[in-house]
Order: C-alpha cells, then structure tokens, then sequence
C-alpha cells in the first residue's frame, strides 16, 4: 500500500495558512496537511531552522509548498546551501526581493511597523486589500485570515516586516532542489512575476492570472504541480 504523501504548507506574513485549513484540504485531498509558522522560525537562527527544518523532512513522500514570506525563507536557505536537493518544493507567489524600487518600498513599509502599534487592524486591512486580484473573492477568504493575522503580537508582526526588509536572494541556482516548481500571479502586488528572472533554470516556472491567492485562483495549477514534483 502506498504511503499517503504529506504536504507542508510553510506560510507567510502574518499567516500560517490554518486560517484557510479546512478550504485547503478539501481543495487539494489525498495529502497529510501539515501546516509551518513562518514567524516561529524566524525565532531561530537561519543555519539551525534551515537545518532542523531540513532534517526532518528529509525522505519520500514530503514536499512542502511555501507561500509569499514562507518561499523567501525557503529561498533563503536554498541559497545557503540549507536545503536537501531531493525535497522537492513548489514556491506559491515566490519572493526574491520584497522592497523594490517602483514597487512595494521603505515608506510602506515604515508605515506598517509604525501603525501596528496604535492600529494594528488598518495594517491587516490594507495588507489584505493587496492580496486579492479582483474584489469576487469569497469574504470568507479575508474573514479567516483577517482572524488568523489577529493571533499575532506585534513583535511577531514587526519581526516579519524587518525579515522582508533585510532578506534578499540574489540566485537561488546552485543549491536549488532538484525537483522545484514556482507558481507566480501575473497580477501580484505584493510578489510579481516580472521580477523573477533570477531562478534557477531547472525550474519550471508558470504565471497564472491571479494576483497573490494561489490556493483561490489557480488551485487546479497548484494540484498539477504536486502531482509533477511527487512523481
């Protein structure tokens, strides 16, 4: 009997993606759901996350699928060297470079951590407003996340903003996973697909038309992916 496989969601900003848990799991069935913090790993030093982390998912039948911050963690320690070339690894809405220049900048940045403090919930909404591509997204999408995002502290918050200020991946090519696939939104405010023409060209890289909710818009895209990086 076959091993039921089990898929590792490694979240982003102010989500470990339990907020749309059970929408996940009915949308992609036929895995074990486990569901990675970002924020708790960033606790860590990025040498003893990336290597705990690496440990133990080593072996068949894990792949991890890790979403906005949670792929530049991934990146990160794909360019360290930290990642087990056989764990194979599907980047949704992949982050290289979050500030840029014409994009997503300092200011926004300095006004989010200045405002988490005295309202904090303006942050959340206007993050969000970010995310979607167009305004048919379900309110239970925003509802489940805007709920989840509460659950931080704004340290946690604060922690994260200050890793997408200061982390960068300049090539992620000579250390990356033998089987990995990126999935990026042609609409994506927060993470766009223009600026990915550093990856590695072993990657299979495929745009959707969607801005940065994956598991949403393009979920038949995502399930093709991980049937191709699980053969």
């Amino acid at each position: 009997m076959t091993a039921v496989p089990t898929l590792h969601w490694l979240g982003g900003w102010a989500s470990s993606l339990t907020c749309w848990e059970p929408m996940l799991r009915e949308r992609f069935p036929g895995f074990n759901h486990r569901f990675l913090d970002t924020h708790a790993l960033l606790d860590q030093t990025p040498e003893k996350a990336g290597l705990s982390f690496a440990g133990e998912l080593r072996g068949e039948g894990n792949v991890v699928a890790a979403w906005s911050m949670g792929s530049l963690l991934a990146h990160h320690w794909i360019q360290g060297g930290l990642w087990p070339r056989d764990l194979p690894l599907l980047s949704l809405c992949p982050v290289f470079r979050f500030l840029r220049p014409g994009g997503f900048g300092e200011p926004i940045l300095v006004r989010m951590e200045k405002k988490i403090g005295s309202d904090r919930e303006a942050v959340l909404k206007d993050f969000w407003r970010r995310m979607p591509k167009a305004a048919e997204i379900p309110k239970v999408w925003e509802e489940n996340w805007m709920a989840g995002a509460r659950r931080y502290s704004d340290e946690d918050l604060i922690r994260g903003l200050e890793f997408l200020r200061n982390t960068f991946v300049e090539s992620a090519a000579e250390f990356s996973p033998q089987r990995w696939e990126l999935l990026a939104g042609k609409h994506d405010l927060l993470a766009p697909s223009s600026i990915l023409g550093i990856v590695s060209p072993r990657a299979r890289f495929t745009t959707y038309t969607g801005g940065h909710l994956p598991f949403l818009e393009c979920p038949d895209e995502i399930r093709a992916s991980l049937r191709r990086l699980l053969e």
